[in-house]
């Protein structure tokens, strides 16, 4: 006979995750400098409009860092690739000054970004051409 020992330990996790992953469409070129890329990403949620056949939808746009190695193979993306990235959300605070008028001010601005882990460029089925519209004859 077999005997089950009730385990009491509760699952073990991670104490800390910094994990992102995103799919979609990039809206330009990439951007090369020195040692990194910056990849300028949509992601796109949709929702329908209550009481409506339409649909409402907000576009988010990402900011993603990729560094080295990894900077250098995605040179070949371009602008409308399909991509899945995956990396960790990163934020930076500085101080912006803004002129307003003749007077300077300086506001506190954090800004978000993803530090590219793996870049992977999904390749998305082609719909059959639609077929050309039979000409008609103009009667005569």
């Amino acid at each position: 006979m077999n005997k089950v020992k009730n385990n009491t330990e509760e699952p073990k996790a991670a104490l800390y995750q910094n994990q992102v992953r995103l799919i979609g469409f990039l809206g330009k070129d990439p951007e090369q400098h020195e040692n990194r890329t910056v990849l300028s990403l949509a992601t796109k949620t949709s929702w329908p409009i209550k009481d409506s056949d339409e649909w409402q939808s907000h576009t988010e746009w990402h900011r993603v860092i990729v560094w080295d190695k990894l900077a250098e193979d995605v040179r070949s993306l371009a602008k409308g690739d399909h991509v899945l990235i995956e990396g960790e959300l990163r934020s930076s605070s500085y101080l912006k000054h803004v002129n307003i008028g003749v007077d300077t001010i300086t506001v506190p601005t954090t800004s978000w970004e993803i530090k590219a882990r793996a870049v992977c460029k999904m390749v998305r089925k082609q719909k059959p051409a639609k077929k050309p519209a039979k000409a008609l004859k103009a009667a005569a």
